[in-house]
C-alpha cells in the first residue's frame, strides 16, 4: 500500500516515524484513529513482530476498532497486543506477580465486592454504630469506594478529596482514613485486588529491574491513545514501560484534556517530551470535520493559555461556510423555547435528527429545554445522565406533588410511603387500600390515621407524612409554594438517601424555577409526563434517530452537523466552582474548545441574560472565553429576543 496516497503529510510523518519517542498532537477532527491504524500496519509491513507491539487505549472497543481497521489491510495486525491499561495490568500481574511478593492466585474484586469489603472495614471500625437517640449520617459504601479511588488516581489525601468533592463529609475525615487503611489491610490479607489496585501493582511490577527488563524486551513498540486523559499513575506506567528502548508514541490533544474530575492530569501530555528526551513532536492540524468558520472560533479560544502546544486547525473543506451565530435571550426559558422551535423547523425541512445536538456544561441546564422539546413533540436522547424527569430525586418530589393533585394516585403513594422509615411494599399496599376508600383527601387521611396512626413501629412517620400532605394540599397555597413545601419536607430524606445530595439539590432548585411558568399543578405535571417516543407521532422512533442533548464531557469524540451550545455565561461555563483554581479554569477553557469543535456545518451559541442562581450576579456575563475580542469578532451576533 502506498501510504502517501492514503495520508496527508503530517499523518504520514507520524505513521512512518517508528524509532524513538514521538508525541502526536492530534487536533480535533484531524484523523487520530487513522494515524494509529496505519502506523500499526506500517510496522508490520516492515517485518516488526506484531506481538512486540503494544497499543494502550481507554476502552476495549477503541483498541478493537483500530486493530480491526488495520487488519483489513493485513491480517497480522490482529496479533498486536491491544487493550486498556487495566486489562494489560491484569495480564502482566498474572505472569509476574511473584516477583513483587503477590500470590499468583490473587482475586479481582468487582464493584459490588469492593463495596462489601469496605462495609466490613467500616463495621470493624464502628462507624455505623449509633448512640441511643443519635442518628449518625455517614457516607455509604459506594461513596467511600469513590473517595478511595480518587485518593489513588488523583494523588490526594482523604481530607483533600473530601474538601474538593464531599465537603459535607469532611468532619468524618479521620474515620474515613481508618476505613481506607482497614480496607487495604483486608484486601492484602485475603489476596484481593480491586480495579485501582491493578495500576498500583503494575507500577510496582515495573519498578522491579528484572521484570521491567523482561517486559521491555517483549514490547518494543508502544502506542498510547488519548494520552491527555491519562492519570498520574498511568503516566508513570508509560514512562516505566518505555524508558529502556524509548520507542513510545503518545497520541492525544492537550486542548481536549477535560477529565480532571476523573483524575486525568493535563501535565502528563505536557511533560512527555521532558520524560523522553529527543522526543519528536508532530502536530496534526488539518481538520476533516468542520467548516473553517467554526474553526475560526475554536482556534483563538485557547490563544491566551500558557500551557499548550501551539496549533491552528485548518479545514480541508473548500467551502468555508458562514460564521457561528450568537443569540441573547431574556432567560433560560426563552432560550429553550427558541431552540426547540428552531429544531422543530430544521426537522420539518428534512434535517436528520441525529445530526442535531444541544450541548451544555451541566445536566441541570437542559431542564427547560427538555420540557420545551417535549411540548414540540421532538424526540430526544440524553447523554451524560438520565433525562431530568427520570432522576430518582426528581421522581420522589413529583410523587408528593401527584398526591396533592390527586389523592388516589396509587403509584405516587407507593413511592412516597416506601420512603417513610418502617414501611415496606406490603404495608404500603394495605395503606393504599384505605386511601382508595376515602372520597376526598381529608376523609382518606382520616381513615388511614384511624387504622395505622398508632400501635405500629411506623405510626409516627406515617402521621408526620399525612400531616404534611394535608397541610400542603390546602388550596390557599399557590403551586410555587406547594413545591417549596414538598422540597422542604423531602430534603432531609434526600440527605439520608443520597451521598451526593448537594448536587441533587441543584436539580430541585431548577424545578422550582421551572414551575413559575405554570398556572396550575395539573398543567405542570402533565407537561412533565413525557410520553414514550412511539406515542408522539414522530416519523423517527429509534434512539439513534433522535436529537441529542449532552453534557460537553459526554460529547467528546462525537460530532453533529448542527450544534447548539447553551447557557454560555460566566458561572455556568466556566463553572463557578472552577474560578478558585487556575488549572481548573484552564480546563473549562478547553471544555468550550471541545464543544465548539463538535460542529461540522452549523454552530449556534446562546446566552440567557437573567441569572437564576443566588450565588451569581443578577445579570449574566458572556462566557469570558467567548468575550475576548479575537473570538467574538469571529461570531455573528443576531440578538435573539432580548
Amino acid at each position: 500500500m502506498d501510504l502517501k496516497q492514503e495520508l496527508n503529510t503530517t499523518q504520514y510523518e507520524a505513521v512512518t516515524t517508528t524509532e524513538g519517542p514521538v508525541l502526536v498532537i492530534a487536533g480535533a477532527g484531524s484523523g487520530k484513529t487513522r494515524v494509529i491504524e496505519y502506523r500499526v500496519l506500517h510496522l508490520i509491513q516492515n517485518n516488526i513482530d506484531p506481538s512486540s507491539i503494544l497499543l494502550l487505549t481507554f476502552t476495549r472497543r477503541a483498541a478493537r476498532e483500530m486493530l480491526f481497521r488495520a487488519s483489513r489491510h493485513n491480517t497480522q495486525c490482529q496479533d498486536v497486543d491491544g487493550g486498556t491499561f487495566h486489562s494489560f495490568a491484569y495480564r502482566m500481574l498474572r505472569k509476574y506477580s511473584q516477583s513483587i511478593g503477590l500470590s499468583p492466585s490473587f482475586s479481582i474484586l468487582d464493584e459490588g465486592d469492593s463495596e462489601e469489603a469496605i462495609q466490613r472495614a467500616s463495621s470493624k471500625h464502628g462507624v455505623y454504630e449509633e448512640k441511643p437517640g443519635e442518628k449518625k449520617r455517614f457516607p455509604k459504601k459506594d461513596t467511600l469506594k469513590s473517595i478511595f479511588s480518587a485518593v489513588i488516581n488523583k494523588g490526594f489525601s482523604v481530607a483533600e478529596t473530601l474538601n474538593r468533592e464531599y465537603p459535607h463529609f469532611l468532619k468524618f475525615s479521620p474515620e474515613i482514613e481508618k476505613i481506607r487503611i482497614g480496607y487495604e489491610e483486608y484486601k492484602k490479607a485475603k489476596g484481593y485486588l480491586d480495579y485501582d489496585d491493578l495500576l498500583i501493582y503494575l507500577k510496582s511490577l515495573l519498578s522491579d529491574e528484572t521484570t521491567n527488563e523482561k517486559i521491555s524486551r517483549r514490547y518494543r513498540y508502544i502506542m498510547v491513545d488519548e494520552y491527555q486523559d491519562t492519570n498520574r499513575l498511568q503516566g508513570e506506567i508509560v514512562f516505566a514501560l518505555g524508558s529502556r528502548h524509548n520507542n513510545v508514541m503518545a497520541v492525544g490533544d492537550d486542548a481536549q484534556s477535560i477529565y480532571g474530575f476523573r483524575g486525568a492530569t493535563h501535565e502528563n501530555i505536557m511533560r512527555f517530551p521532558k520524560e523522553f528526551p529527543g522526543c519528536k513532536i508532530i502536530t496534526l492540524e488539518k481538520n476533516y470535520r468542520s467548516l473553517q468558520g467554526i474553526l475560526d472560533v475554536a482556534n483563538p479560544i485557547l490563544e491566551n493559555m500558557e500551557k499548550k502546544y501551539p496549533k491552528r486547525l485548518i479545514s480541508t473543506q473548500e467551502f468555508g461556510g458562514g460564521r457561528p451565530i450568537m443569540n441573547y435571550f431574556a432567560n433560560a426559558y426563552d432560550e429553550a423555547e427558541w431552540i426547540a422551535g428552531t429544531i422543530r423547523g430544521f426537522l420539518a425541512k428534512g434535517f436528520p435528527p441525529d445530526e442535531i445536538a444541544v450541548l451544555y456544561r451541566a445536566s441541570h441546564l437542559s431542564i427547560p429545554l427538555q420540557a420545551e422539546l417535549a411540548k414540540n413533540g421532538v424526540d430526544f436522547r440524553v447523554f451524560g445522565g438520565l433525562r431530568f424527569y427520570e432522576l430518582a430525586h426528581t421522581k420522589d418530589v413529583m410523587a408528593y406533588l401527584k398526591i396533592i393533585a390527586n389523592h388516589k394516585d396509587e403509584l405516587a403513594w407507593h413511592r412516597v410511603l416506601t420512603m417513610a422509615e418502617g414501611i415496606g411494599p406490603a404495608t404500603a399496599d394495605k395503606i393504599i387500600e384505605e386511601i382508595n376508600s376515602g372520597a376526598d383527601m381529608g376523609t382518606a387521611m382520616a381513615r388511614v390515621l384511624g387504622k395505622y396512626g398508632a400501635g405500629h413501629k411506623y405510626s409516627a412517620e406515617l402521621k408526620k407524612l399525612i400531616t404534611f400532605l394535608n397541610a400542603a394540599s390546602d388550596k390557599k397555597h399557590g403551586i410555587e409554594e406547594q413545591l417549596s413545601l414538598v422540597i422542604g419536607y423531602y430534603t432531609p430524606i434526600m440527605e439520608e438517601k443520597f451521598d451526593d445530595w448537594p448536587q441533587r439539590a441543584t436539580d430541585l432548585e431548577a424545578l422550582e424555577r421551572l414551575i413559575t411558568h405554570y398556572h396550575s399543578l395539573k398543567e405542570f405535571l402533565a407537561d412533565l409526563a413525557i410520553e414514550p417516543p412511539e406515542k408522539r407521532g414522530i416519523d423517527f422512533k429509534t434512539e439513534d434517530k433522535s436529537v441529542t442533548l449532552s453534557t460537553i464531557h459526554s460529547a467528546k469524540g462525537l460530532e453533529w452537523g448542527t450544534v447548539f451550545i447553551i447557557a454560555l455565561a460566566d458561572g455556568y461555563l466556566p463553572s463557578q466552582f472552577a474560578l478558585r483554581d487556575s488549572a481548573e479554569l484552564e480546563e473549562e477553557q478547553r471544555l468550550l474548545y471541545v464543544a465548539v469543535t463538535r460542529a461540522k456545518d452549523n454552530l449556534w451559541l446562546s446566552l440567557p441574560m437573567e441569572t437564576e442562581r443566588a450565588d451569581l450576579p443578577r445579570v449574566n456575563k458572556l462566557c469570558r472565553f467567548l468575550a475576548a475580542p479575537n473570538v467574538l469578532g469571529k461570531i455573528s451576533e443576531m440578538g435573539g429576543n432580548y
